[in-house]
């Protein structure tokens, strides 16, 4: 798939202690097919050798920015890189994972192709040791509304995360949309649920040109922490208060994503052996996914997802206790 139209795409990565992978990282970005590209790598007052591997890897190649600032977290150091982004798309990526060759000319070719400001595929490759080979070779491509896109997304449907996309970075600017430095979790959902709200287009294709690596123990979703989970929490009230059109299906999706959320922060306390440290707050958590499990009783939700809600309303320590043990990324303290 070769594109006569090269516009310059912006690929943003927030660095913290990340030099485990962030070779691997930066290398699939520079070995794009796709080469009329900046690589923006802001690095977040590591403690290990980020900063100095990127500052190398910038030496050689005059399309990569690197900024040192002092550590305040993923939403300031991506805010950064949008703030410094030039390109007419901007994607995020997670220092842990790696972009297939074919990720922006696949996504450029999708936005240029249906004129859509928002592209990405439902889910990306999740792998856990080598990554698989794109097997999507009948692609299916849809191009939607950004509100039937922001319910595919609260009902968990599509990836909530803000990487696996290409945006428009106009569409960012023209709506002062910003990762919220307030939240040191769920900042990435409701960031891309207000890209989405705003976004007339969005299209959508199948082949996984993201490989999200799970198997990393040290990754920021596998920890514990008191904050994090409130921030969790705060973030979904965010994006109810930012929700473009409140119409009653979209009030509904978001009725079920903030259950999914209050039921992921029960799993993370319980995975983390927790509950005895934080009390309180593993009764609200516990009290809330069983009183409100009804929400996935008229969802447009697969089946499991429908008994994980059943499971939930019947004992919710029990649901988290199940859904743990199938989990690829375990928990642990802070």
């Amino acid at each position: 798939m070769i594109l006569d139209k090269t516009p310059l795409v912006s690929i943003i990565i927030g660095m913290y202690n990340g030099e485990k992978y962030i070779r691997e990282c930066i290398n699939s970005v520079l070995n794009q097919t796709y080469t009329n590209l900046e690589l923006l790598l802001i690095d977040d007052g590591s403690h290990d050798k980020c900063g100095s591997i990127a500052d190398k890897f910038a030496e050689k190649d005059k399309r990569i920015k690197v900024f040192h600032e002092k550590n305040a977290g993923v939403s300031a150091s991506r805010n950064i890189g949008l703030d410094k982004a030039s390109g007419k798309y901007v994607g995020i990526v997670d220092q842990d994972d790696i972009l297939d060759p074919e990720y922006i000319n696949y996504f450029v070719f999708l936005l240029e192709k249906y004129d859509a400001e928002i592209a990405t595929t439902p889910q990306p490759d999740k792998f856990f040791g080598g990554i698989h080979k794109n097997a999507n070779r009948h692609d299916k491509i849809k191009v939607y509304s950004g509100h039937y896109a922001s319910e595919q997304m609260l009902y968990h449907k599509w990836v909530i995360a803000p990487w696996n996309k290409l945006i428009s970075l106009k569409l960012i600017k023209d709506n002062s949309i910003k990762f919220n430095p307030n939240f040191f979790g769920g900042e990435g959902f409701a960031f891309s649920i207000e890209c989405f709200e705003h976004a007339p287009r969005v299209v959508v294709g199948r082949k996984k040109v993201y490989h999200y690596r799970v198997g990393d123990p040290q990754s920021g979703a596998s920890k514990f922490r008191k904050s994090s989970i409130i921030s969790s929490i705060n973030a979904q009230k965010y994006i109810r208060d930012h929700l473009v059109e409140c119409n009653d299906s979209l009030i509904k999706a978001w009725n079920f994503s903030n259950w999914h959320t209050y039921c992921d922060c029960l799993n993370m306390m319980i995975g983390s052996h927790a509950e005895n440290k934080e009390p309180k707050l593993y009764d609200k958590l516990y009290k809330y996914c069983q009183n409100n499990a009804h929400v996935v009783y008229n969802a447009p939700i697969s089946v499991q997802q429908k008994l994980r809600g059943l499971l939930f309303k019947v004992n919710p320590r029990l649901a988290s206790k199940v859904i743990n043990h199938f989990r690829i990324r375990k928990f642990s303290s802070d």
